[in-house]
């Protein structure tokens, strides 16, 4: 399965589509300064639960934050917990 990334008005989303093109797995965040973004929703669907994709859009989030050297505020609880953990 292949993550996409896409960014729109300071927002964005690194996302799995389905054969019909539908997100079947999210992750979303937003500009909260220039510097800054805020990740706050994860959403997988139930036929993807149970297979880490939560945890490869979360990896995706953190190669983006590095490469780009920006600050990570989640509001996410999901995202919440993984970034304390690290």
């Amino acid at each position: 399965m292949k993550i996409q990334h896409q960014e729109v008005n300071q927002q964005g989303e690194f996302f799995i589509l389905n054969e019909q093109g539908e997100k079947i797995a999210k992750l979303t965040y937003f500009y909260e300064t220039e510097n800054k973004i805020n990740a706050n929703h994860t959403f997988v669907s139930n036929q993807l639960r149970g297979q880490g994709i939560a945890d490869k859009l979360y990896q995706a989030l953190i190669a983006f934050i590095t490469e780009k050297q920006l600050e990570l505020h989640p509001t996410c609880s999901y995202i919440e917990k993984k970034w304390a953990r690290n």
